[in-house]
């Protein structure tokens, strides 16, 4: 493996149909060089960016913790030390801690999905059909482990994730003043919805945020469940009665 490079595989239909840039992949190093580093001169032993790219590499081994972390790395090879960028031994778990109590977490995330988009970068058929242009997003939420600090609650993120490219398009914090589905409403406020298809659970199953999602031109596709007892009813309703179903619209 050459350092620098991002290797992978891409079906030969994709390269034929025209979705997949032909330009090389820019290397992760060379994204976590862009995160401003934090720390003073003195504390400079080590690259940030060889310790943020043992961060991510150990995050994708199932690693989770920073004494697991510092078990990891030095179960390495010199060799896979230099790959990450360090020039001598990697630093123990309590520069790990250091780095990540002053890291500007924004400015990380925001480089890590320019990483990752670049590597799913797609362009669009000659002749698209309708199916293809239609961009499907799936919202979720997610609890951040090891965030729960004496009675504060564990804190939250909504993350939107491209369904096809299987990449995270963005995420957001939840404020702890409001929830997973104010925090969507918000989100659906601030973007740009026409020719997309959002893809959500049973908490968004609300009718400001359909109507929403309906007035910014796009479509949604929303589960239902006992939370809403007389609308799922009315839904199994249909299926059980197929003439309880609206006439598609001629015009």
């Amino acid at each position: 493996m050459e350092r620098g490079r991002a290797v992978g595989f891409v079906p030969e239909h994709w390269r034929q149909g025209g979705f997949v840039q032909t330009q090389p992949a820019r290397g992760l190093l060379e994204f976590l060089q862009q995160v401003p580093d934090p720390r003073g001169r003195k504390g400079r032993r080590h690259s940030l960016s060889a310790m943020l790219a043992a961060l991510v590499c150990a995050m994708f081994s199932g690693v989770r913790g920073l004494r697991p972390l510092e078990q990891w790395l030095s179960l390495q090879e010199p060799p896979f030390w230099h790959l990450l960028g360090f020039t001598r031994t990697p630093p123990k778990r309590m520069a790990f801690t250091r780095l990540l109590a002053k890291i500007d977490a924004e400015a990380l995330l925001d480089v890590l999905l320019q990483f990752v988009n670049q590597l799913g970068s797609f362009e669009q058929p000659a002749d698209p059909s309708p199916e293809a242009e239609l961009e499907v997003e799936v919202w979720d939420g997610k609890t951040l482990r090891g965030t729960r600090k004496d009675e504060a609650r564990t804190q939250q993120i909504l993350v939107r994730m491209d369904l096809m490219l299987k990449r995270v398009l963005s995420s957001r914090l939840i404020p702890p003043e409001t929830n997973e589905a104010g925090a969507a409403l918000q989100m659906v406020k601030d973007l740009v919805l026409k020719g997309k298809l959002i893809l959500v659970d049973a908490a968004h199953c609300q009718r400001e945020f359909c109507q929403e999602i309906t007035d910014k031109e796009g479509d949604y596709l929303v589960m239902v469940k006992d939370n809403q007892p007389q609308l799922l009813r009315d839904i199994e309703q249909a299926f059980v009665i197929p003439r309880s179903f609206s006439p598609l619209p001629t015009a």
